[in-house]
């Protein structure tokens, strides 16, 4: 998150990048969201672990933006079964705040993504061997501080155990 946020004088300061919304998970409760017809939907306040393993797809539904609310993605499994996306949606009219920074891998190097305006899905492409970027353990937080916006941050980043230098796979990146 930006620096300024942090600053009580910048006029952009934020209390919940200062006390602990951001990366902590006390008072969540544990959701295990069933999947049906490859969708489902996530659980506002609360660390959501639906079934995703790449084999099939998954499209998971952000609950409404609404202010205050905290939305964490645990990957519970392993995504290296398959090629196959998970893709998080905004809910309604909801969008991600423009400048959300993400990893993702472009030629077996780590790299970075950026929202832009509007955009409303965050899609993550695994690839069916043990170099993903994100794997069993890694989450994906949500966190809004005005009603329609989402903050994206990739809370506990946790590769596959081949990722090294020069063998690193899988994206993630947003789109509209």
């Amino acid at each position: 998150m930006r620096a300024d946020k942090h600053n009580s004088s910048s006029g952009m300061y934020r209390k919940e990048h200062v006390e602990g919304t951001i990366g902590s998970y006390y008072g969540l409760s544990i959701e295990a969201p069933s999947v049906s017809s490859n969708a489902c939907t996530l659980v506002v306040n609360a660390i959501n672990t639906p079934a995703y393993t790449g084999a099939a797809a998954l499209t998971a539904t952000l609950p409404a933006a609404n202010a205050g609310a905290v939305c964490v993605y645990n990957f519970k499994e392993d995504p290296r079964g398959g090629t196959n996306t998970l893709t998080w949606d905004c809910a309604g009219s909801d969008v991600f705040e423009t400048g959300c920074v993400i990893p993702t891998s472009s030629s077996n190097a780590l790299t970075w993504d950026a929202s832009v305006a509007d955009e409303t899905s965050l899609v993550f492409t695994p690839t069916n061997d043990a170099v993903n970027i994100l794997s069993y353990g890694s989450t994906v937080e949500f966190v809004c501080e005005r009603d329609g916006y989402w903050y994206v941050n990739i809370g506990h980043w946790n590769p596959d155990v081949g990722v090294t230098n020069g063998a690193a796979t899988g994206t993630l990146a947003f789109a509209s």
